[in-house]
């Protein structure tokens, strides 16, 4: 820190010391009755480009291939996911959370044109205001046992993209552009943007890339050549669809049924997202998962809030397959859940543990196991057989109570 530092970190460009933080420590929370497994952002440069169409119609792919899919709006001022669906009802909100508007074949959908009485009512709102909006989305919003949300972003690189891209634990992120020679460099501009927020980039989706001739079948290139293949080759992206211009589409997203959609063009783009599901993949191309135990010796730690390290086990077809130990470097609470998620940690057994770090492993995707006592060992393979279960009730109150007094004996998993 320079002596002359007025503390004003947010007029300052300096990186020092007193700014740097863990990018886990800006991930909004989920709403504590949520469950959602993957996250997908959907991003263009610019608008105008069927960005989200090609966000409806991967929910309705993912739908039809029996998962359950989720839409989060994230165009505060310019929304149109519930009138590609065809939604005319409103969102309820309730003390326990807002409840997202299901379509018809059942995907849950959150905007803020299903909070407003007047769909074509102005959002005359300020930055800080939509940004807000876009994390109470995410946050306030039950969003039940969602195995792919994905959410439609506004174009270009500002402030609700950056929101998203802090607030919300992304898998990956698609973007959308079309063909004309200027795309390069606004594809650049949310490539760039991505890789500086450390976002993995699925690919990218070409849309309007050609007309076919309803007559003689040809090809047209209404927008000119496309330049697709070479801008993926320069930033490493695959390029996962070329969509057509196609007015049966337009004509059905226009009347409120994009669950219509015949959307076999984005197969290849579903199947890449269906495999952010399966466990990590080791060299040999097998799948492992990964899960961490509080430790204190050979025994579980009782208190992960102020846990010195864990045990880390890779297991394969329900077999551990190596054992590792890793130290918690003077983490708590729930910074260790973004440094259990740095570390590709899956499952976390544990003993106590308060109700902010339930809700940063929520929010970060990572499945807890809580009230578990015993050996560390014995306790993954029960947990691997089926017989380890997690109590829903079981939370440490540790802070509400003094430690240290003559009652407390540290040992948070049998009083908390």
């Amino acid at each position: 820190m320079s002596e002359n530092c007025s503390h004003e970190c947010g007029s300052c460009s300096a990186d020092c010391s007193s700014r740097q933080t863990n990018p886990a420590d800006f991930i909004e929370p989920l709403n504590s009755m949520s469950s959602v497994k993957k996250v997908i952002g959907v991003v263009s440069g610019k608008g105008g480009v069927g960005k989200s169409m090609v966000t409806a119609s991967l929910a309705v792919l993912m739908n039809r291939k029996g998962y359950h899919s989720a839409v989060l709006d994230a165009d505060i001022t310019g929304p149109s996911i519930p009138k590609v669906f065809g939604m005319t009802e409103k969102a309820e909100a309730h003390d326990f959370g807002l409840l997202p508007v299901k379509s018809e074949k059942g995907i849950d959908v959150m905007s803020i044109n299903l909070l407003l009485e007047n769909d074509s009512a102005p959002v005359v709102w300020r930055g800080p205001i939509i940004a807000g909006t876009v994390k109470q989305f995410w946050s306030d919003t039950v969003w039940e046992d969602v195995d792919f949300m994905f959410v439609d972003m506004p174009p270009g690189t500002g402030d609700v993209p950056l929101t998203v891209f802090q607030s919300i634990p992304l898998d990956g992120i698609i973007i959308v552009t079309s063909p004309q020679e200027l795309v390069s460099m606004i594809v650049a501009k949310a490539a760039n943007m991505a890789k500086l927020m450390n976002i993995p980039i699925l690919g990218i989706i070409e849309n309007y890339s050609y007309l076919e001739c309803p007559d003689c079948g040809k090809k047209i290139n209404v927008f000119g050549e496309s330049h697709i293949d070479e801008i993926a080759g320069e930033f490493e992206m695959d390029v996962l669809a070329k969509l057509p211009i196609n007015p049966a589409v337009a004509q059905l997203c226009d009347a409120g049924r994009v669950e219509e959609i015949d959307c076999d063009l984005l197969t290849d783009t579903a199947n890449k997202i269906e495999a952010l599901l399966d466990e990590k993949k080791e060299g040999s191309g097998k799948t492992v998962k990964r899960i961490a135990v509080t430790t204190e010796g050979s025994e579980i730690f009782q208190h992960f809030g102020k846990c010195k390290s864990f045990t880390l086990f890779d297991v394969k077809e329900n077999e551990i397959i190596s054992k590792d130990r890793m130290d918690t470097e003077g983490n708590g609470h729930s910074a260790l859940a973004g440094m259990l998620h740095d570390n590709q940690v899956d499952v976390l057994i544990c003993g106590g543990i308060g109700q902010g770090a339930k809700d940063a492993l929520a929010s970060l995707g990572v499945e807890l196991v809580a009230g578990a006592s015993g050996s560390v060992e014995d306790a993954v393979k029960n947990y691997l057989q089926g017989t380890l279960k997690h109590d829903a009730d079981f939370t440490c109150n540790h802070h509400d109570h003094e430690h240290g007094g003559e009652d407390c004996g540290h040992t948070c998993g049998n009083h908390c």
